[in-house]
């Protein structure tokens, strides 16, 4: 019965209709039910008569809107209207009014009487009208005011309009009325016209935020070039702002008229090294000309004309300072170049080659010309035995006093590692064609790091070379060759080591952007990252790092000794560590070392053994080292005086157990147990120090209660006096402000374990020293080198409080606060230091609200030209998700795309494109592979494939960006990639016909 009522039922509704209707079937499936019965109850709307009002008039009334009548269709449109919400553009205008100023009536004096009816002042003025224009010329009076005032030459006092202004916009205008009056009245101040410039940048970014219309960057890189070209006016003849100009200009005029312009710039000022640098990378990062034979060439015309200024050949213009330490840079810059192409091998054989004609040049030599010297060098070049850092080389020097000696066997014989085992087994995988090719590709570059060379022994000659581009000729590098100043040859050596992937902590900050963002990989686990290094790579490096090491320590005296010494035992710590073995045969090769009669009595070798060892978890060998040590070394004032303090220092950090200060910072919440015994030792070792009694370290009975008062107050005297004479004279050598620094901490420490480890008594000195560091580095701005000393001061003095609350709060029980207060105050001044934005979020990892790390990335980023501070921002982005995803997933797999949906990536992609939009970070090729390992990972492969195109066009010299491509693309775009590396000279180690023979 049931189908029939609904095959009859058809759009009828009374239960009349339907006589086969039985009591228990009366009813109806509402198949557009309203949902909001869900969410709230009440009636139903159908439940409610509802009337349209046809009439725009009440009964007896006046109608709705005034002026008219309303029509059906203009009440239905307005019905329509939605209301607007707080956040869009109008309502944004709205609440973001004037300040509360203009808001408030004005208020009335108590003293006035409240019947008072004020009369303007303008009814007056007809009472005297006809007085007033007597005599007055007839045409003044069919002019108006302002007319007639120009006319006399007069100036109007305009009435400021009460026009509503918010407080940013208040603000901005005062800014920009700033800059236009100092722009007057200080026209030769140059810095103050890039601020200007930069000033537009903010301003572009405001109208947006606020609800105003939207300017375009077109409209502010005009107004940008508009105040470039007004500053170029005023001082015609200055390069840095004709070369902001060209930088401004390269997305508006052509490329060659560019390259045209800068090179007539650098005819006309040949030693300006700043122009050099902009040129050559304007020339390395255009991807239509880039090839790099073109690029060497360019690298050789820099090289070339700077050696002549610095030889005396070219006395046209004036010679900067430190010219041959900016060569050397551009020489590195060179080599980084190459490595960065693909060309390892050329880069290592200019570096030897250099190393050989400025460190093992003969004596007889040194005295003539640079070019005779190179010709004399190529002989030893293409003799055939081993070069500077290759197994048993012996330098160009013993060479040329020793031709008759042939080499043994076993250095001529010395070859890399062969991989045709491991090609084997990736070939026996069965990859895709395009995951082969890279998988080789990466494996012999990983090997090939040394050029080629003919095994004289076993007749070879250079027609064996089975691969062109692993020979390197000596015409290849000897365009590229310099003489060195004495001074500079340890840093040439270490520039090498760097390359290399050794870090010398001696250099500059600057030239450790790498290592620092290798580092921040480590920190937060991203492998992916990381280039995959093969066993056989980290075995030649760690021969070759040895040999060169080794090497260089017969040819260096004195104190560039003594840091090769420090290189040695660093590097043997490395090697130990990193196999995570005992540290014996560590203690054994130091002290090997330390018998050396040239290291025996050094303290800064010494205090390297006794660092080292407390690295690798010996801080009660590091005890007994120092106990041993101070006696033997500190009596002696003479020498390294400034390395006294130190040896106190670590001797109570290594008594008391504090963590070693690494460059990984790691929030520990372990309890560290002291007792009394030992911060009573802590006591008398700085009493000794003070009293400089060296000799009674062990003899604990001797520091009375007497003399540790004694004790503190010639400390808290020593710090002050220390303090008066730094502020006279702040010219000091480097030695000396670590000697200050040091000698401040133990000021610390002594108050700290005096007062029974409290930590507001050591925070008190160090806050002390912190301020005054702070006024000397204000007072001293324009000294560079001045400047730079203390802001390294200032920045260990920030690591020691870290380091000293760090220690308390594993000691007590305290609150995060100190901590982090001090972390925030260090990060002001360095934002991006990478150890203090490893304690910033180690600090916020432990909780799940990100407000604050989110606020500092979004506050920096874009406004520090430093990749590293945007690198830490995206990593940790990274690290958060993958811990929600493992704790939503946890062993399950992790989707692909867990990223691409959320908000994260879009934060990432923010953080990325502010930061390539900076010309200064726009090449770095570091920061272009991170973006393309997102969008290839949580991303769209979309938008990778155009990021690639994009990356290219700023960093064309890059081979891993070619390979991320291939990664992206696969199979469809392989031929075509490796075309393109062809064409543009980028290093490929196995042609793609190769691998079709290998796979077939």
């Amino acid at each position: 019965m049931k189908p029939r009522i609904m095959e009859n039922q058809g759009n009828k509704v009374f239960i009349e209709e339907l006589p086969y209707l039985e009591p228990e079937d009366a009813f109806r499936i509402d198949r557009k039910s309203n949902i909001h019965n869900w969410k709230y109850e009440s009636l139903y709307k159908g439940h409610i008569a509802s009337f349209s009002n046809l009439f725009q008039y009440t009964l007896g009334g006046e109608t709705i809107l005034k002026g008219g009548e309303t029509t059906m269709k203009d009440s239905k449109c307005k019905s329509k209207e939605k209301m607007k919400r707080y956040f869009s553009r109008e309502n944004k205008v709205l609440t973001s009014q004037a300040p509360l100023s203009h808001l408030l009536p004005k208020k009335v004096p108590d003293n006035s009487p409240s019947d008072f009816l004020s009369v303007p002042l303008e009814m007056h003025s007809n009472e005297n009208s006809s007085s007033k224009h007597v005599g007055v010329d007839v045409r003044e009076k069919l002019m108006d005011e302002n007319t007639s005032h120009y006319i006399r030459g007069e100036g109007v006092a305009k009435e400021e309009k009460n026009i509503c202004l918010t407080e940013t916009e208040q603000r901005l205008n005062r800014k920009t009325a700033e800059f236009n009056s100092r722009t007057r009245t200080e026209p030769h101040n140059i810095d103050m016209w890039l601020q200007f410039i930069e000033f537009q940048d903010f301003l572009f970014k405001y109208p947006e935020s606020e609800g105003h219309f939207k300017i375009t960057k077109a409209a502010v890189m005009e107004k940008k070039i508009a105040i470039m070209r007004k500053a170029m006016e005023v001082n015609p003849g200055n390069i840095t702002l004709k070369l902001e100009y060209l930088q401004l200009c390269r997305g508006a005029m052509e490329a060659e008229e560019v390259n045209k312009e800068m090179e007539d710039l650098i005819f006309h000022n040949p030693t300006n090294i700043t122009l050099w640098s902009q040129y050559l990378m304007f020339n390395q990062s255009r991807l239509v000309s880039f090839s790099v034979s073109r690029m060497c060439k360019v690298y050789q015309k820099c090289i070339s004309t700077l050696v002549k200024y610095q030889e005396g050949s070219l006395q046209t213009h004036t010679l900067p300072e430190n010219l041959s330490s900016e060569i050397l840079g551009i020489f590195v810059k060179l080599c980084m170049f190459l490595k960065e192409a693909g060309h390892k091998e050329r880069a290592v054989a200019a570096f030897q080659a250099l190393i050989e004609l400025n460190v093992f040049c003969p004596e007889r030599l040194k005295s003539a010309d640079r070019t005779d010297k190179i010709i004399i060098l190529e002989s030893f070049w293409d003799s055939g035995v081993p070069r500077f850092g290759e197994e048993g080389a012996k330098g160009w020097s013993f060479w040329m006093d020793n031709k008759d000696l042939l080499p043994s066997e076993s250095e001529r014989s010395w070859k890399e590692p062969s991989v045709d085992t491991e090609e084997q087994t990736i070939l026996q995988g069965k990859h895709a064609k395009w995951e082969t090719w890279i998988q080789i590709e990466t494996l012999r570059e990983s090997v090939h790091w040394l050029p080629w060379k003919p095994n004289l022994s076993d007749g070879e000659t250079m027609d064996d070379c089975e691969d062109v581009d692993r020979l390197v000729l000596f015409e290849d590098v000897s365009h590229f060759l310099f003489c060195v100043p004495e001074d500079m040859r340890y840093r040439l050596l270490s520039e090498f080591l760097t390359f290399l992937g050794f870090e010398c902590y001696s250099l500059r900050e600057a030239e450790q952007e790498n290592s620092k963002m290798m580092q921040i990989i480590d920190i937060f686990g991203l492998e992916d990252l990381k280039k995959s290094s093969f066993q056989e790579e980290k075995e030649f490096l760690h021969k070759f790092i040895g040999n060169i090491i080794q090497q260089g320590l017969v040819k260096f005296q004195g104190v560039h000794h003594t840091k090769l010494t420090t290189l040695l035992l660093r590097f043997q710590a490395q090697n130990e560590n990193s196999e995570n073995t005992d540290f014996k045969k560590f203690k054994k090769t130091a002290r090997n070392i330390l018998k050396d009669p040239q290291n025996r009595n050094s303290k800064t070798v010494w205090l390297e053994y006794c660092h080292l060892l407390s690295n690798l978890g010996g801080q009660g060998d590091s005890v007994e080292v120092l106990e041993t040590a101070i006696p033997m070394l500190c009596i002696n004032n003479t020498v390294e005086k400034e390395c006294v303090p130190t040896f106190y220092k670590n001797l109570v950090e290594n008594i008391l157990k504090i963590p070693v200060d690494d460059e990984m910072f790691k929030f520990s919440k372990k309890t560290v147990m002291i007792n009394a015994e030992l911060v009573k030792k802590c006591v008398h070792v700085l009493s000794c120090f003070c009293d400089s009694r060296h000799g009674d370290l062990k003899n604990l009975e001797s520091t009375t209660a007497v003399i540790k008062l004694k004790s503190r107050k010639k400390l808290e005297e020593l710090l002050n006096s220390l303090l008066q004479d730094y502020e006279k004279d702040t010219k000091r050598s480097e030695e000396e402000w670590m000697c200050f620094l040091a000698t401040s901490q133990c000021c610390a420490l002594f108050e700290f374990v005096f007062s029974d480890l409290n930590l507001d008594s050591a925070l008190c000195v160090l806050n002390k020293v912190q301020c005054k560091l702070f006024t000397l580095s204000g007072a001293h701005v324009e000294d560079k080198d001045v400047n730079q000393k203390i802001d390294h001061c200032l920045e260990q003095i920030f690591r020691y409080k870290i380091r000293i609350i760090h220690y308390h709060m594993s000691v007590h029980h305290s609150s995060l606060s100190p901590l982090r207060e001090t972390v925030e105050a260090a990060l002001e001044i360095f934002p991006d230091h990478v150890y203090f934005l490893n304690v910033f979020t180690e600090l916020e990892k432990g909780c799940m609200v990100f407000g604050r790390i989110d606020r500092f990335f979004g506050h920096h980023i874009g406004r520090v030209s430093s990749p590293v501070l945007t690198l830490f921002a995206v990593a940790s982005l990274i690290q958060r998700q993958k811990q929600r995803m493992d704790l939503i997933y946890g062993d399950i797999e992790t989707p692909q795309s867990f990223m691409s949906c959320n908000g994260l990536m879009n934060k990432i992609r923010s953080y990325l494109d502010k930061s390539l939009e900076n010309p200064k970070t726009q090449h770095c090729s570091f920061l272009w592979n991170v973006y393309l390992y997102c969008e290839r990972n949580y991303g769209q492969n979309e938008r990778a494939g155009g990021l690639f195109y994009r990356s290219l066009q700023m960093c064309p010299w890059v081979k891993d960006l070619y390979l991320d491509g291939v990664n992206i693309f696969k199979d469809s775009k392989l031929e075509e990639i490796t075309d393109l590396m062809l064409e543009k000279e980028i290093r490929v180690q196995i042609p793609l016909e190769e691998i079709d023979i290998l796979q077939s």
